[in-house]
């Protein structure tokens, strides 16, 4: 068995006090195991340490040696924790993040900017694609966190770092606009502008429906696209209508190109969260930004 870092803590304290039961009252352990650790050591070693003199016990050759090793051994690792406690302190280096829409686009950016505030030394590699992508490269280790609007894996430890609501959308000239409301009826008769697959957008609408005993095959899905502001652009030049995050649907609204509908009949609230990696390339940076958006 490979020998424990208190072994040779016991080891440098016998050689210092010339006695293994000056050795255990300072390390307030039993003179027991003070010998336990010493023998344990002589036989990972193949050799012995000590020789016993009626006064105590006295270095050999060989414990010469590994008192200077030893020693050593015990300053590196106190440095070490040392210089993990300083970058627990004050971290550095990348933190990856992987995004879906409308938290990469709308909540992120603004997160980073408030925790860089007080960690100047932590940069971010951030990318943007759907959820569903997001998990696969929090799995296989490219990325340490991921920010999405759906928990395709519940397993990964996650916080709630938003509250969103999905809105419909229609050009500014549509029939809805007089109306000022839709219910889930008039949606089936449109022809209908979807998010791309594995979007948490999508996955969300898609709940939404099954909850009202409808799914995706009863809408007129003319196309999918792969964000947000497509969707916008598609809806405003008239191809049909869609459903999308509110918070980029008010920005094209106060733009004049689109109208938000509300959905009287459908329930469109979802929540976004923060899902972090088992394994971060960096955990002290990984941590302390968890545990700032945690608070």
């Amino acid at each position: 068995m490979d020998p424990k870092v208190s072994y040779f803590k016991t080891f440098i304290s016998a050689a210092k006090t010339k006695s293994f039961s000056r050795a255990s009252k300072k390390l307030s352990v039993t003179q027991g195991t003070v010998s336990n650790h010493i023998s344990a050591l002589e036989k990972y070693f193949d050799a012995q340490l000590f020789l016993r003199t009626p006064e105590g016990v006295d270095l050999t050759p060989e414990g010469e040696i590994l008192y200077e090793k030893a020693e050593k051994i015990l300053n590196n690792i106190n440095d070490a924790r040392q210089y993990m406690r300083i970058l627990h302190e004050h971290p550095e280096g990348t933190v990856r993040i992987a995004a879906s829409t409308t938290p990469g686009e709308n909540l992120i950016p603004n997160i980073i900017q408030s925790y860089r505030a007080e960690h100047k030394d932590v940069d971010f590699d951030v990318q943007i694609t759907d959820s569903e992508k997001c998990f696969k490269l929090l799995e296989s280790g490219q990325v340490d966190i991921i920010a999405v609007g759906n928990l395709y894996d519940k397993s990964y430890e996650s916080v709630i770092i938003g509250k969103d609501r999905l809105v419909l959308i229609v050009p500014p000239n549509h029939r809805l606009v007089k109306k000022g409301v839709a219910k889930l009826s008039d949606l089936l008769k449109e022809e209908y502008i979807d998010r791309e697959e594995g979007s948490g957008t999508r996955e969300a609408f898609k709940l939404a429906l099954n909850n009202k005993g409808y799914s995706t095959m009863d809408l007129d899905i003319i196309m999918s696209l792969g964000s947000n502001s497509s969707i916008i652009t598609a809806v405003s030049e008239g191809y049909g209508v869609g459903v999308i995050s509110e918070i980029p649907a008010k920005n094209a609204e106060e733009g004049g190109h689109v109208k938000i509908i509300p959905i009287e009949d459908l329930d469109l609230t979802r929540y976004l969260y923060l899902v972090k990696g088992r394994k971060p390339k960096n955990p002290s940076a990984v941590k302390s930004f968890w545990d700032f958006v945690s608070e």
